[in-house]
């Protein structure tokens, strides 16, 4: 990350212990860009980096509405609403294909104590899908019906 908007904003969110929000954005045809409708918010949770060059690692934290938005100077500013939490279940017996990649994705300890709302996010990150099928995924409210989408979604690039 070098853009100065994006460092003064990382710089507030260090500095001020709060977070930020990610939405898939479109262009506007402007030179500004349009957020979907839903995202996450977003917690800095490692940076570092080289001379010039931010990197940064965020987890998200809850997902959100955007009620209305605008401009303020280069970046776009959001009243939202936040979502309910989902509800804490278990992954099914048959989600064992997606514990795997789980393992191979946090190791097998981080992996065995994730409950099918936190797996089907982890697992949409870390997907070779396109971001509309990401969001997709993001706005699904159900996180066993996630899940059985990541699944298919697996298969049908598999070919199987």
């Amino acid at each position: 990350m070098f853009e100065p908007r994006y460092l003064d904003m990382v710089s507030s969110s260090l500095r001020h212990d709060h977070g930020f929000g990610i939405c898939l954005t479109h262009s506007r045809g402007d030179g500004h860009a349009e957020p979907e409708r839903v995202g996450t918010l977003a917690r800095i949770v490692d940076w570092g980096g080289e001379p010039g060059i931010l990197e940064i690692q965020v987890e998200g934290q809850r997902r959100f509405s955007i009620q209305d938005w605008h401009y303020e100077g280069a970046l776009a500013m959001a009243s939202v609403h936040y979502w309910a939490e989902e509800p804490v279940v278990p992954m099914r017996r048959e989600d064992d294909t997606l514990r795997a990649i789980l393992k191979e994705l946090l190791g097998e300890e981080a992996a065995r104590d994730l409950d099918a709302s936190t797996a089907g996010m982890v697992l949409a990150q870390a997907l070779p899908a396109s971001p509309e099928e990401k969001q997709d995924l993001l706005l699904l409210q159900d996180p066993l019906e996630r899940l059985q989408r990541i699944h298919h979604l697996l298969q049908r690039r598999s070919g199987a």
